[in-house]
């Protein structure tokens, strides 16, 4: 029998090391590899016309060949290198699509579009899922590579003549203006529900006969958005004609010392009585704060009805409302979830060192609770910056306009001027709070 060194019994285990396919990559590079068999590109006469599909194969080059051989190795090849070779794959994707975008439109009329096709929106997916298969094996080459490769693509000019770009940049000024009127809208939301949500989430988890609220805020997840919108529009238009603003603060004053009384004598009752006045002050609240973050200007109106000051049936104050409305579910569940999670014995523990129950709270329950609250915002974060969308048909503004513009003129790529920034947004702020997260779970020894 021929005996094995052990030089070539290590090469043998590196090769099998690097050369090993993982799953998640076999589904990118399938993906990857199905999406260079379908039409790209979609070249048509002007935004709204119908279009003529075009293949990677259909215009001049070899990036198509080049994306394909990274494909492969993507498939087979494990470690720091994989992160390396997305890298590699999202710039030979972004140049493949700068290439086939001059292509198309050389000769073409200046009314001309080029619009993506289901090949290029598949070729994204199969990216999208590669990071993850990289980002599992190389965090550092994947975190570095697909930013770097994406900002010189941009840097480039690879996109500059797709549809959803050149719309952008007829846009310019209003796109601005609408994102920034998006993030303070979800903004001002997220932040109300996190200030509301955690009070409650707290009250829960310290009594079950306050379990009715979790109920409360799950029924409110089942009514649909343009609904909730549709039964706040004639409510608050009747409250902001009729309801002087000196009169409102006037009610929410008084109603917090009544609160302070009916609580000793019935939980019930005084819950009643703040229901009401607690959704005007998240009405005005919520107005107010959109207007500090947003391009809005802040308007406060005293001897004047509500709508004075900016609170109105439509525009920002339902729209605010009912965002957080719908933030407040993960919000509460989870930080109730977190608290009854800390174990008894660490509780015990904190009692026979003879902290007090406020001291037990802040000092135990609250930071072990602490990143499950963290993943409560996150998702909270993520739903509401979705949801933005549909506040721009009840004159709200945000990126929905342009979504609501595309529909309405059977502009597809105006759609895309709207669609594509909200799922980055979400993307972004998910990630952002996912690594929060992590490192406060890091630095908890969790």
């Amino acid at each position: 029998m021929r005996a094995v060194s052990p030089g070539s019994r290590a090469q043998g285990e590196t090769r099998r090391t690097i050369l090993n396919p993982h799953p998640v990559a076999l589904l990118a590079a399938g993906l990857g590899l199905v999406a260079l068999g379908l039409p790209w590109l979609e070249l048509k006469a002007s935004r709204i016309a119908a279009g003529e599909a075009v293949g990677v194969w259909g215009w001049p080059g070899s990036w198509g060949l080049l994306l394909l051989g990274l494909w492969l190795l993507l498939a087979f090849v494990r470690g720091p290198w994989r992160g390396l070779l997305l890298g590699m794959a999202l710039l030979v994707w972004g140049l493949l699509v700068g290439q086939g975008t001059a292509y198309l439109l050389s000769n073409q009329l200046e009314s001309a579009r080029v619009s993506a096709a289901g090949g290029l929106w598949l070729s994204l997916l199969a990216l999208y899922v590669g990071y993850f298969a990289a980002y599992r094996e190389g965090r550092g080459w994947a975190v570095l590579s697909a930013p770097l490769a994406l900002a010189l693509l941009i840097g480039l000019g690879a996109f500059d003549q797709l549809g959803p770009v050149v719309e952008w940049r007829s846009w310019r000024e209003q796109f601005a203006t609408e994102l920034w009127r998006h993030l303070s809208l979800s903004g001002s939301a997220v932040l109300l529900a996190v200030g509301v949500g955690v009070p409650l989430g707290v009250l829960v988890a310290s009594s079950p006969r306050f379990g009715w609220v979790l109920g409360v805020m799950g029924f409110l997840q089942t009514i649909p958005s343009l609904a909730l919108f549709g039964l706040l529009l004639p409510l608050l238009a009747q409250v902001s004609q009729t309801l002087r603003l000196e009169t409102a603060l006037a009610l929410l004053v008084v109603g917090v010392f009544a609160f302070r009384l009916l609580w000793a004598v019935s939980g019930g009752l005084a819950v009643l009585l703040m229901l009401p006045l607690g959704l005007l002050a998240l009405v005005m609240a919520g107005a107010w704060l959109h207007s500090l973050l947003g391009p809005d200007p802040l308007r406060i109106a005293f001897q004047a009805p509500l709508q004075a000051s900016g609170i109105r049936g439509i525009g920002a104050a339902p729209a605010v409302l009912a965002l957080t409305l719908y933030a407040l579910l993960p919000v509460v569940l989870n930080v109730y979830t977190g608290l009854r999670g800390v174990p008894e014995a660490v509780k015990d523990a904190g009692r026979g060192m003879g902290m007090s129950p406020a001291q037990l709270f802040w000092r135990v329950e609250l930071p072990l609770a602490l990143p499950l609250m963290l993943e409560g915002i996150r998702g909270a974060a993520s739903l509401t910056i979705g949801i933005t969308t549909v506040a721009a048909l009840i004159g709200a503004g945000g990126l929905g306009f342009f979504i609501l513009r595309g529909v309405e003129g059977g502009a597809p790529d105006m759609v895309l001027l709207g669609a594509i920034p909200i799922i980055g947004l979400a993307l972004l702020v998910d990630s952002a709070l996912r690594w929060m997260g992590g490192l406060l779970r890091w630095r908890m020894g969790i």
